[in-house]
Protein backbone atom coordinates (compact mmCIF):
# COMPACT_ATOMS: atom_id res chain seq x y z
CA UNK A 1 0.00 0.00 0.00
CA UNK A 2 1.51 3.30 -1.09
CA UNK A 3 1.83 6.32 1.26
CA UNK A 4 -0.35 8.32 -1.13
CA UNK A 5 -3.17 5.78 -0.80
CA UNK A 6 -2.87 5.97 2.99
CA UNK A 7 -3.14 9.74 2.74
CA UNK A 8 -6.42 9.35 0.83
CA UNK A 9 -7.86 7.31 3.71
CA UNK A 10 -7.09 9.89 6.39
CA UNK A 11 -9.63 12.53 5.19
CA UNK A 12 -12.32 9.84 4.91
CA UNK A 13 -11.61 8.62 8.44
CA UNK A 14 -11.46 12.13 9.89
CA UNK A 15 -14.61 13.47 8.20
CA UNK A 16 -16.52 10.28 9.08
CA UNK A 17 -15.55 10.73 12.75
CA UNK A 18 -16.42 14.43 12.60
CA UNK A 19 -19.91 13.62 11.26
CA UNK A 20 -20.33 10.76 13.73
CA UNK A 21 -19.66 12.96 16.75
CA UNK A 22 -21.72 15.82 15.28
CA UNK A 23 -24.75 13.58 14.66
CA UNK A 24 -24.33 11.88 18.01
CA UNK A 25 -24.15 15.15 19.96
CA UNK A 26 -26.35 17.50 17.92
CA UNK A 27 -28.56 15.28 15.75
CA UNK A 28 -32.24 14.60 16.37
CA UNK A 29 -33.05 10.85 16.55
CA UNK A 30 -30.80 9.85 13.65
CA UNK A 31 -29.50 6.51 14.91
CA UNK A 32 -29.10 4.95 11.46
CA UNK A 33 -27.07 7.90 10.19
CA UNK A 34 -24.95 7.83 13.36
CA UNK A 35 -24.11 4.14 12.89
CA UNK A 36 -23.49 4.71 9.16
CA UNK A 37 -20.86 7.40 9.85
CA UNK A 38 -19.28 5.22 12.54
CA UNK A 39 -19.16 2.22 10.17
CA UNK A 40 -17.40 4.26 7.47
CA UNK A 41 -14.90 5.50 10.05
CA UNK A 42 -14.13 1.97 11.31
CA UNK A 43 -13.90 0.57 7.76
CA UNK A 44 -11.55 3.30 6.50
CA UNK A 45 -9.55 3.00 9.73
CA UNK A 46 -9.14 -0.75 9.20
CA UNK A 47 -7.78 -0.09 5.70
CA UNK A 48 -5.42 2.53 7.07
CA UNK A 49 -3.94 -0.04 9.48
CA UNK A 50 -2.44 -1.89 6.51
CA UNK A 51 -0.11 1.06 6.02
CA UNK A 52 1.42 0.36 9.44
CA UNK A 53 3.63 -2.75 9.32
CA UNK A 54 3.40 -3.25 13.09
CA UNK A 55 -0.38 -3.87 13.00
CA UNK A 56 -0.85 -5.48 9.60
CA UNK A 57 -1.55 -8.80 11.34
CA UNK A 58 -4.44 -7.19 13.22
CA UNK A 59 -5.68 -5.27 10.20
CA UNK A 60 -6.18 -8.36 8.04
CA UNK A 61 -8.70 -9.67 10.57
CA UNK A 62 -10.75 -6.45 10.30
CA UNK A 63 -10.89 -6.12 6.50
CA UNK A 64 -14.46 -7.49 6.35
CA UNK A 65 -15.87 -4.87 8.78
CA UNK A 66 -17.10 -2.93 5.74
CA UNK A 67 -20.20 -5.14 5.79
CA UNK A 68 -21.56 -2.85 8.50
CA UNK A 69 -21.46 0.08 6.07
CA UNK A 70 -24.14 -1.55 3.88
CA UNK A 71 -26.23 -2.60 6.89
CA UNK A 72 -26.14 0.84 8.49
CA UNK A 73 -27.06 2.52 5.18
CA UNK A 74 -30.20 0.37 5.13
CA UNK A 75 -30.86 1.52 8.71
CA UNK A 76 -30.44 5.19 7.77
CA UNK A 77 -32.77 4.82 4.77
CA UNK A 78 -35.43 3.17 6.93
CA UNK A 79 -35.18 6.04 9.44
CA UNK A 80 -35.60 8.70 6.76
CA UNK A 81 -38.50 6.88 5.06
CA UNK A 82 -40.17 6.42 8.50
CA UNK A 83 -40.61 2.64 8.27
CA UNK A 84 -42.21 0.77 11.13
CA UNK A 85 -40.96 -2.75 10.41
CA UNK A 86 -37.17 -2.93 10.89
CA UNK A 87 -36.87 -6.69 10.36
CA UNK A 88 -34.69 -6.32 7.26
CA UNK A 89 -32.45 -3.86 9.10
CA UNK A 90 -31.77 -6.35 11.89
CA UNK A 91 -31.20 -9.11 9.32
CA UNK A 92 -28.67 -6.87 7.57
CA UNK A 93 -26.86 -6.24 10.85
CA UNK A 94 -26.92 -9.96 11.60
CA UNK A 95 -25.36 -10.69 8.20
CA UNK A 96 -22.70 -8.03 8.86
CA UNK A 97 -21.89 -9.68 12.20
CA UNK A 98 -21.53 -13.07 10.52
CA UNK A 99 -19.30 -11.70 7.73
CA UNK A 100 -17.13 -9.72 10.14
CA UNK A 101 -16.90 -12.64 12.58
CA UNK A 102 -15.90 -14.99 9.78
CA UNK A 103 -13.22 -12.50 8.72
CA UNK A 104 -11.83 -12.49 12.25
CA UNK A 105 -11.47 -16.28 12.14
CA UNK A 106 -10.61 -16.61 8.43
CA UNK A 107 -8.50 -13.61 7.32
CA UNK A 108 -8.51 -12.98 3.60
CA UNK A 109 -12.01 -14.37 3.09
CA UNK A 110 -12.98 -11.37 0.97
CA UNK A 111 -9.66 -9.78 0.12
CA UNK A 112 -6.27 -9.05 1.60
CA UNK A 113 -5.27 -5.45 0.87
CA UNK A 114 -1.73 -6.17 2.04
CA UNK A 115 -1.17 -8.74 -0.72
CA UNK A 116 -3.70 -7.20 -3.14
CA UNK A 117 -5.45 -10.54 -3.73
CA UNK A 118 -9.16 -11.40 -3.85
CA UNK A 119 -10.44 -13.98 -1.43
CA UNK A 120 -12.75 -16.88 -2.29
CA UNK A 121 -15.84 -14.97 -1.15
CA UNK A 122 -14.93 -11.68 -2.80
CA UNK A 123 -17.26 -11.74 -5.81
CA UNK A 124 -20.25 -13.29 -3.96
CA UNK A 125 -19.80 -10.61 -1.30
CA UNK A 126 -19.73 -7.90 -3.97
CA UNK A 127 -23.03 -9.17 -5.36
CA UNK A 128 -24.50 -9.26 -1.85
CA UNK A 129 -23.30 -5.69 -1.22
CA UNK A 130 -24.92 -4.46 -4.45
CA UNK A 131 -28.20 -6.09 -3.46
CA UNK A 132 -27.95 -4.65 0.06
CA UNK A 133 -27.48 -1.17 -1.43
CA UNK A 134 -30.30 -1.58 -3.93
CA UNK A 135 -32.77 -2.36 -1.13
CA UNK A 136 -32.65 1.08 0.59
CA UNK A 137 -32.53 2.83 -2.79
CA UNK A 138 -35.71 1.00 -3.80
CA UNK A 139 -37.29 1.96 -0.46
CA UNK A 140 -36.38 5.61 -1.03
CA UNK A 141 -37.74 5.51 -4.60
CA UNK A 142 -41.02 4.02 -3.33
CA UNK A 143 -41.58 6.70 -0.69
CA UNK A 144 -40.22 9.63 -2.72
CA UNK A 145 -43.36 10.47 -4.82
CA UNK A 146 -45.55 10.61 -1.70
CA UNK A 147 -43.25 12.93 0.28
CA UNK A 148 -43.34 16.70 0.68
CA UNK A 149 -40.67 18.95 -0.82
CA UNK A 150 -38.31 19.13 2.21
CA UNK A 151 -38.46 15.34 2.67
CA UNK A 152 -37.83 14.79 -1.04
CA UNK A 153 -34.69 16.92 -0.77
CA UNK A 154 -33.47 14.82 2.16
CA UNK A 155 -34.19 11.54 0.38
CA UNK A 156 -32.41 12.74 -2.79
CA UNK A 157 -29.34 13.75 -0.81
CA UNK A 158 -29.25 10.44 1.07
CA UNK A 159 -29.68 8.39 -2.13
CA UNK A 160 -27.03 10.32 -4.10
CA UNK A 161 -24.62 10.16 -1.16
CA UNK A 162 -25.12 6.40 -0.86
CA UNK A 163 -24.66 5.76 -4.58
CA UNK A 164 -21.49 7.88 -4.79
CA UNK A 165 -20.01 6.34 -1.66
CA UNK A 166 -20.74 2.73 -2.55
CA UNK A 167 -19.64 3.05 -6.17
CA UNK A 168 -16.36 4.54 -4.96
CA UNK A 169 -15.92 1.77 -2.36
CA UNK A 170 -16.72 -1.00 -4.90
CA UNK A 171 -14.37 0.38 -7.54
CA UNK A 172 -11.70 0.80 -4.87
CA UNK A 173 -12.07 -2.85 -3.78
CA UNK A 174 -12.01 -4.12 -7.39
CA UNK A 175 -8.96 -2.00 -8.20
CA UNK A 176 -7.11 -3.32 -5.13
CA UNK A 177 -7.65 -7.00 -5.98
CA UNK A 178 -6.31 -6.31 -9.47
CA UNK A 179 -3.16 -4.75 -8.07
CA UNK A 180 -4.17 -1.16 -8.83
CA UNK A 181 -3.53 1.11 -5.84
CA UNK A 182 -4.85 4.60 -6.59
CA UNK A 183 -6.05 7.15 -4.03
CA UNK A 184 -8.64 8.87 -6.20
CA UNK A 185 -11.47 6.41 -5.64
CA UNK A 186 -11.51 7.04 -1.90
CA UNK A 187 -12.17 10.71 -2.62
CA UNK A 188 -15.61 9.67 -3.94
CA UNK A 189 -16.32 8.24 -0.49
CA UNK A 190 -15.16 11.55 0.95
CA UNK A 191 -17.58 13.35 -1.41
CA UNK A 192 -20.45 11.20 -0.17
CA UNK A 193 -19.62 12.19 3.40
CA UNK A 194 -19.67 15.87 2.47
CA UNK A 195 -23.17 15.32 1.03
CA UNK A 196 -24.15 13.81 4.38
CA UNK A 197 -22.98 17.01 6.06
CA UNK A 198 -25.49 18.97 3.95
CA UNK A 199 -28.14 16.37 4.82
CA UNK A 200 -27.59 17.06 8.52
CA UNK A 201 -28.41 20.72 7.92
CA UNK A 202 -31.68 19.82 6.17
CA UNK A 203 -33.02 17.63 8.98
CA UNK A 204 -32.30 20.12 11.76
CA UNK A 205 -34.72 22.77 13.00
CA UNK A 206 -33.78 26.32 12.04
CA UNK A 207 -31.96 27.11 15.29
CA UNK A 208 -30.31 23.69 15.38
CA UNK A 209 -29.28 24.00 11.74
CA UNK A 210 -27.43 27.24 12.35
CA UNK A 211 -25.80 25.76 15.44
CA UNK A 212 -24.65 22.71 13.47
CA UNK A 213 -23.27 24.86 10.65
CA UNK A 214 -21.30 26.92 13.17
CA UNK A 215 -20.16 23.79 14.95
CA UNK A 216 -18.75 22.22 11.77
CA UNK A 217 -17.18 25.49 10.66
CA UNK A 218 -15.64 26.22 14.04
CA UNK A 219 -14.44 22.62 14.27
CA UNK A 220 -12.53 23.05 11.00
CA UNK A 221 -11.04 26.41 12.02
CA UNK A 222 -10.13 25.21 15.52
CA UNK A 223 -8.57 22.03 14.13
CA UNK A 224 -6.48 24.06 11.68
CA UNK A 225 -5.27 26.40 14.42
CA UNK A 226 -4.55 23.49 16.77
CA UNK A 227 -2.65 21.66 14.04
CA UNK A 228 -0.64 24.78 13.23
CA UNK A 229 0.21 25.25 16.90
CA UNK A 230 1.31 21.63 17.30
CA UNK A 231 3.29 21.84 14.07
CA UNK A 232 5.10 24.90 15.37
CA UNK A 233 5.80 23.24 18.72
CA UNK A 234 7.19 20.16 16.99
CA UNK A 235 9.44 22.41 14.91
CA UNK A 236 10.93 23.84 18.11
CA UNK A 237 11.29 20.45 19.74
CA UNK A 238 14.32 18.21 19.72
CA UNK A 239 15.68 16.60 16.58
CA UNK A 240 13.53 13.55 17.28
CA UNK A 241 10.76 15.08 15.18
CA UNK A 242 13.09 16.26 12.43
CA UNK A 243 12.63 13.27 10.08
CA UNK A 244 8.85 13.75 10.11
CA UNK A 245 9.04 17.51 9.63
CA UNK A 246 11.97 17.59 7.26
CA UNK A 247 10.71 14.94 4.89
CA UNK A 248 6.99 15.59 4.89
CA UNK A 249 6.46 19.19 6.10
CA UNK A 250 3.01 19.99 4.64
CA UNK A 251 2.04 16.36 4.91
CA UNK A 252 2.69 16.42 8.64
CA UNK A 253 0.60 19.56 8.99
CA UNK A 254 -2.17 17.88 7.01
CA UNK A 255 -2.10 14.82 9.28
CA UNK A 256 -2.27 16.95 12.39
CA UNK A 257 -5.16 18.92 10.96
CA UNK A 258 -7.22 15.82 10.10
CA UNK A 259 -6.52 14.26 13.50
CA UNK A 260 -7.66 17.43 15.30
CA UNK A 261 -10.70 17.79 13.04
CA UNK A 262 -12.00 14.28 13.69
CA UNK A 263 -12.34 14.69 17.44
CA UNK A 264 -13.13 18.41 17.68
CA UNK A 265 -16.90 17.96 18.43
CA UNK A 266 -16.09 15.40 21.13
CA UNK A 267 -13.42 17.68 22.61
CA UNK A 268 -15.86 20.58 22.69
CA UNK A 269 -18.57 18.47 24.31
CA UNK A 270 -16.20 17.21 27.03
CA UNK A 271 -15.05 20.80 27.60
CA UNK A 272 -18.66 21.90 28.07
CA UNK A 273 -19.36 19.11 30.58
CA UNK A 274 -16.21 19.83 32.59
CA UNK A 275 -16.87 23.57 32.57
CA UNK A 276 -20.40 23.14 33.89
CA UNK A 277 -19.16 20.85 36.66
CA UNK A 278 -16.10 22.80 37.72
CA UNK A 279 -17.08 26.41 37.00
CA UNK A 280 -20.36 27.53 38.56
CA UNK A 281 -22.33 29.82 36.30
CA UNK A 282 -20.02 29.18 33.35
CA UNK A 283 -21.56 29.66 29.90
CA UNK A 284 -19.70 27.58 27.33
CA UNK A 285 -19.45 28.25 23.62
CA UNK A 286 -22.29 25.83 22.85
CA UNK A 287 -24.50 27.55 25.43
CA UNK A 288 -23.64 30.91 23.91
CA UNK A 289 -24.34 29.62 20.40
CA UNK A 290 -27.75 28.27 21.47
CA UNK A 291 -28.57 31.53 23.22
CA UNK A 292 -27.42 33.50 20.17
CA UNK A 293 -29.80 31.54 17.96
CA UNK A 294 -32.57 32.10 20.52
CA UNK A 295 -31.84 35.82 20.68
CA UNK A 296 -31.90 36.06 16.88
CA UNK A 297 -35.37 34.52 16.89
CA UNK A 298 -36.46 36.92 19.63
CA UNK A 299 -35.09 39.86 17.64
CA UNK A 300 -37.10 38.78 14.58
CA UNK A 301 -40.17 38.36 16.75
CA UNK A 302 -39.60 41.75 18.41
CA UNK A 303 -39.38 43.42 15.00
CA UNK A 304 -42.70 41.90 13.98
CA UNK A 305 -44.23 43.00 17.30
CA UNK A 306 -42.96 46.53 16.71
CA UNK A 307 -44.74 46.61 13.36
CA UNK A 308 -47.87 45.20 14.99
CA UNK A 309 -47.59 47.79 17.77
CA UNK A 310 -47.51 50.64 15.26
CA UNK A 311 -50.54 49.19 13.52
CA UNK A 312 -52.52 48.67 16.75
CA UNK A 313 -51.73 52.20 17.94
CA UNK A 314 -53.17 53.61 14.73
CA UNK A 315 -56.24 51.38 15.02
CA UNK A 316 -56.74 52.30 18.68
CA UNK A 317 -56.54 56.01 17.90
CA UNK A 318 -59.05 55.73 15.08
CA UNK A 319 -61.48 53.69 17.18
CA UNK A 320 -61.21 55.40 20.56
CA UNK A 321 -62.15 58.85 19.28
CA UNK A 322 -65.45 57.68 17.75
CA UNK A 323 -66.17 55.63 20.87
CA UNK A 324 -65.75 58.72 23.02
CA UNK A 325 -68.13 60.66 20.78
CA UNK A 326 -70.68 57.82 20.93
CA UNK A 327 -70.49 57.64 24.74
CA UNK A 328 -70.98 61.41 25.05
CA UNK A 329 -73.98 61.31 22.74
CA UNK A 330 -75.49 58.43 24.73
CA UNK A 331 -75.36 60.56 27.87
CA UNK A 332 -76.94 63.43 25.92
CA UNK A 333 -79.74 61.16 24.68
CA UNK A 334 -80.39 59.94 28.23
CA UNK A 335 -80.69 63.53 29.47
CA UNK A 336 -83.23 64.18 26.70
CA UNK A 337 -85.41 61.27 27.76
CA UNK A 338 -84.29 58.57 25.33
CA UNK A 339 -85.06 54.92 26.11
CA UNK A 340 -82.90 53.77 29.03
CA UNK A 341 -82.85 50.24 27.61
CA UNK A 342 -81.51 51.41 24.23
CA UNK A 343 -78.89 53.64 25.87
CA UNK A 344 -77.75 50.77 28.10
CA UNK A 345 -77.36 48.49 25.07
CA UNK A 346 -75.29 51.12 23.23
CA UNK A 347 -73.13 51.75 26.30
CA UNK A 348 -72.53 47.99 26.66
CA UNK A 349 -71.31 47.72 23.07
CA UNK A 350 -69.08 50.77 23.50
CA UNK A 351 -67.54 49.28 26.65
CA UNK A 352 -66.93 45.96 24.85
CA UNK A 353 -65.19 47.81 22.00
CA UNK A 354 -63.02 49.70 24.49
CA UNK A 355 -62.00 46.46 26.19
CA UNK A 356 -61.07 44.98 22.82
CA UNK A 357 -58.90 48.00 21.95
CA UNK A 358 -57.18 47.81 25.36
CA UNK A 359 -56.44 44.09 24.89
CA UNK A 360 -55.22 44.70 21.37
CA UNK A 361 -52.77 47.35 22.63
CA UNK A 362 -51.53 45.09 25.42
CA UNK A 363 -50.93 42.29 22.93
CA UNK A 364 -49.40 44.40 20.17
CA UNK A 365 -47.26 46.69 22.33
CA UNK A 366 -45.89 44.72 25.31
CA UNK A 367 -44.01 46.74 27.90
CA UNK A 368 -40.34 45.98 28.67
CA UNK A 369 -39.84 43.89 31.79
CA UNK A 370 -39.09 45.76 35.02
CA UNK A 371 -37.54 42.93 37.02
CA UNK A 372 -37.43 42.70 40.78
CA UNK A 373 -37.90 39.96 43.36
CA UNK A 374 -41.62 39.36 43.98
CA UNK A 375 -43.68 37.14 46.25
CA UNK A 376 -45.72 34.79 44.04
CA UNK A 377 -48.35 34.03 46.71
CA UNK A 378 -48.91 37.72 47.49
CA UNK A 379 -49.22 38.55 43.78
CA UNK A 380 -51.75 35.74 43.32
CA UNK A 381 -53.84 37.02 46.27
CA UNK A 382 -53.78 40.54 44.82
CA UNK A 383 -54.84 39.19 41.43
CA UNK A 384 -57.70 37.26 43.05
CA UNK A 385 -58.92 40.42 44.77
CA UNK A 386 -58.70 42.38 41.52
CA UNK A 387 -60.63 39.73 39.56
CA UNK A 388 -63.42 39.41 42.15
CA UNK A 389 -63.85 43.20 42.29
CA UNK A 390 -64.08 43.33 38.48
CA UNK A 391 -66.61 40.47 38.36
CA UNK A 392 -68.59 40.67 41.60
CA UNK A 393 -71.61 38.80 40.25
CA UNK A 394 -69.56 35.89 38.89
CA UNK A 395 -67.40 35.75 42.05
CA UNK A 396 -70.37 35.49 44.40
CA UNK A 397 -70.46 32.04 46.05
CA UNK A 398 -67.14 30.85 44.61
CA UNK A 399 -65.09 28.77 47.05
CA UNK A 400 -61.37 29.54 46.89
CA UNK A 401 -58.55 27.21 47.90
CA UNK A 402 -54.89 28.27 48.16
CA UNK A 403 -52.35 29.36 47.88
CA UNK A 404 -51.62 27.83 51.26
CA UNK A 405 -50.45 30.15 53.99
CA UNK A 406 -46.74 30.07 54.60
CA UNK A 407 -45.95 29.26 50.97
CA UNK A 408 -42.78 31.24 50.33
CA UNK A 409 -41.98 31.41 46.62
CA UNK A 410 -39.86 34.34 45.54
CA UNK A 411 -38.98 34.85 41.86
CA UNK A 412 -37.41 37.56 39.77
CA UNK A 413 -40.18 39.01 37.58
CA UNK A 414 -42.16 42.08 36.53
CA UNK A 415 -44.85 42.22 39.21
CA UNK A 416 -47.26 44.36 37.19
CA UNK A 417 -47.15 42.03 34.18
CA UNK A 418 -47.36 38.83 36.26
CA UNK A 419 -50.32 40.36 38.11
CA UNK A 420 -51.94 40.87 34.71
CA UNK A 421 -51.37 37.19 33.85
CA UNK A 422 -52.97 35.97 37.09
CA UNK A 423 -55.93 38.36 36.75
CA UNK A 424 -56.58 37.00 33.24
CA UNK A 425 -56.57 33.43 34.56
CA UNK A 426 -58.84 34.22 37.51
CA UNK A 427 -61.31 36.19 35.38
CA UNK A 428 -61.47 33.30 32.90
CA UNK A 429 -62.16 30.87 35.75
CA UNK A 430 -64.83 33.10 37.29
CA UNK A 431 -66.65 33.49 33.98
CA UNK A 432 -66.42 29.74 33.37
CA UNK A 433 -67.89 29.10 36.84
CA UNK A 434 -70.88 31.39 36.28
CA UNK A 435 -74.04 29.41 36.85
CA UNK A 436 -72.33 26.36 38.42
CA UNK A 437 -73.99 24.82 41.46
CA UNK A 438 -70.87 24.69 43.69
CA UNK A 439 -68.26 26.84 42.00
CA UNK A 440 -64.70 26.30 43.14
CA UNK A 441 -61.28 27.70 42.16
CA UNK A 442 -58.03 26.25 43.48
CA UNK A 443 -54.51 27.71 43.33
CA UNK A 444 -51.37 25.68 43.99
CA UNK A 445 -47.71 26.77 44.18
CA UNK A 446 -44.83 24.30 44.12
CA UNK A 447 -41.07 24.81 44.11
CA UNK A 448 -39.21 22.66 41.60
CA UNK A 449 -35.46 23.23 41.83
CA UNK A 450 -34.65 26.53 40.17
CA UNK A 451 -38.27 26.97 38.97
CA UNK A 452 -41.67 27.69 40.51
CA UNK A 453 -44.81 26.01 39.23
CA UNK A 454 -48.24 27.67 39.60
CA UNK A 455 -51.52 25.87 38.88
CA UNK A 456 -54.92 27.56 38.61
CA UNK A 457 -57.82 25.06 38.53
CA UNK A 458 -61.61 25.25 38.56
CA UNK A 459 -64.59 22.92 38.33
CA UNK A 460 -66.13 24.63 35.34
CA UNK A 461 -66.90 23.07 31.96
CA UNK A 462 -63.22 22.96 30.97
CA UNK A 463 -61.68 23.78 27.61
CA UNK A 464 -63.30 22.19 24.55
CA UNK A 465 -61.07 19.63 22.82
CA UNK A 466 -61.42 21.54 19.54
CA UNK A 467 -59.82 24.63 21.11
CA UNK A 468 -57.18 23.04 23.36
CA UNK A 469 -54.37 23.10 20.80
CA UNK A 470 -55.19 26.69 19.74
CA UNK A 471 -56.26 28.25 23.01
CA UNK A 472 -53.19 30.51 23.26
CA UNK A 473 -53.52 31.82 19.72
CA UNK A 474 -54.81 35.41 19.27
CA UNK A 475 -58.57 35.81 18.79
CA UNK A 476 -59.33 32.22 19.84
CA UNK A 477 -61.95 32.12 22.60
CA UNK A 478 -64.52 29.72 23.94
CA UNK A 479 -66.86 32.54 25.03
CA UNK A 480 -69.38 34.31 22.91
CA UNK A 481 -68.63 37.88 21.86
CA UNK A 482 -72.00 39.15 23.04
CA UNK A 483 -72.57 40.48 26.54
CA UNK A 484 -70.86 42.88 28.89
CA UNK A 485 -67.84 40.61 29.38
CA UNK A 486 -67.53 39.17 25.89
CA UNK A 487 -64.42 37.22 24.96
CA UNK A 488 -61.91 39.04 22.75
CA UNK A 489 -59.67 36.01 22.34
CA UNK A 490 -56.58 37.96 23.39
CA UNK A 491 -56.39 37.30 27.15
CA UNK A 492 -54.52 33.99 27.06
CA UNK A 493 -52.40 35.16 24.12
CA UNK A 494 -51.30 38.14 26.25
CA UNK A 495 -50.64 35.84 29.22
CA UNK A 496 -48.56 33.48 27.08
CA UNK A 497 -46.48 36.37 25.74
CA UNK A 498 -45.73 37.68 29.23
CA UNK A 499 -44.82 34.23 30.58
CA UNK A 500 -42.51 33.49 27.65
CA UNK A 501 -40.78 36.87 28.02
CA UNK A 502 -40.03 35.69 31.57
CA UNK A 503 -38.44 32.55 30.03
CA UNK A 504 -41.30 30.45 31.38
CA UNK A 505 -43.92 28.13 29.95
CA UNK A 506 -47.72 28.03 30.15
CA UNK A 507 -49.98 25.11 29.27
CA UNK A 508 -53.56 23.97 29.75
CA UNK A 509 -55.03 20.65 30.77
CA UNK A 510 -57.88 19.06 32.68
CA UNK A 511 -58.16 19.57 36.43
CA UNK A 512 -59.02 16.77 38.87
CA UNK A 513 -61.86 19.10 39.86
CA UNK A 514 -63.38 18.50 36.43
CA UNK A 515 -62.70 21.85 34.79
CA UNK A 516 -59.66 23.54 33.30
CA UNK A 517 -56.14 23.59 34.75
CA UNK A 518 -53.64 26.23 33.65
CA UNK A 519 -50.04 25.49 34.60
CA UNK A 520 -47.31 28.15 34.61
CA UNK A 521 -43.64 27.34 35.13
CA UNK A 522 -41.28 30.25 35.85
CA UNK A 523 -37.55 30.39 36.66
CA UNK A 524 -36.49 31.77 40.02
CA UNK A 525 -33.92 34.03 38.35
CA UNK A 526 -33.97 35.53 34.86
CA UNK A 527 -30.71 34.19 33.42
CA UNK A 528 -29.03 35.80 30.45
CA UNK A 529 -27.95 32.40 29.14
CA UNK A 530 -29.97 29.26 29.77
CA UNK A 531 -27.69 26.30 30.44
Amino acid sequence: MTPLYAYSLIPVLSVALLLFFSVLLYGRSMRGLTVYCAAIAVWSGSLLLFALPEVTGVAKHLAQVGAFVSASFIHAAYDFTKQRDYTLVWLAYAAAVVITGTGLVWPGLLYAPASLQAGPAFWPAMGLAIGATALPLWQIARVYPLSDSPTKRQLRTLAVSGVIGFVGAWLNAIALVHGIVVPYLMFTVLGSLLLLASLLQHVQQESGRRLLERSLLYAAMTALLSAGFLFGMMTLMSHGSEPLLGQYRLGALFLLFMAALAFEPLRLHIQQLMSRRLLTGHAGSRDLAVELARQEQRADHAERLAELGTFTSAVAHEIRNPLGVIAANVRLLESQGASAEVCAAIRQQVEGARMFVDDLLRYGRPRPLELRVIDVAATLNLARSTATNALPAEAAGVRWEGPHEGTAAMIEADQGQMLQVFVILFENSLQALSGRAQPMCRVHIEKDGDHVQIEVEDNGPGIPDALRDRIFEPFVTGRKREGSRSGTGLGLAIAKGIVERHQGTISVGTSPLGGACVEIRLPNVQKIVQG
